[in-house]
């Protein structure tokens, strides 16, 4: 009896030892698929996009705040408010 459950425990852990072997090789699989799309198609990653995003982002409110800079020294030296330049110039004051 204690020999069926020895084969019987040495049959599960090669199992278990043949699953673990499997998932390795399906992981490291897809990390290499995963890296070949991102470089062969010149794709990027999730964090890369965000990055570019947020860069994109801030050079965007940067030129924003620059224009409304201007806007407003154009309001200064008329003696007008900011609406009243927009108008002027056929914008609207939305961001």
């Amino acid at each position: 009896m204690d020999s069926k459950i020895t084969n019987q425990i040495n049959e599960k852990q090669r199992e278990q030892f043949e699953l673990k072997r499997l998932n390795q090789t399906l992981r490291e699989e897809l990390n290499s698929l995963t890296a070949e799309r991102f470089s062969a198609n010149n794709l990027q990653s999730p964090q890369q996009i965000y990055k570019s995003h947020i860069k994109r982002l801030k050079e965007y409110n940067e030129l924003r705040d620059t224009g409304l800079r201007l806007v407003q020294m154009i309001a200064d030296e008329k003696s007008c408010t900011l609406k009243d330049v927009f108008d002027e110039m056929g914008q609207e004051m939305g961001d």
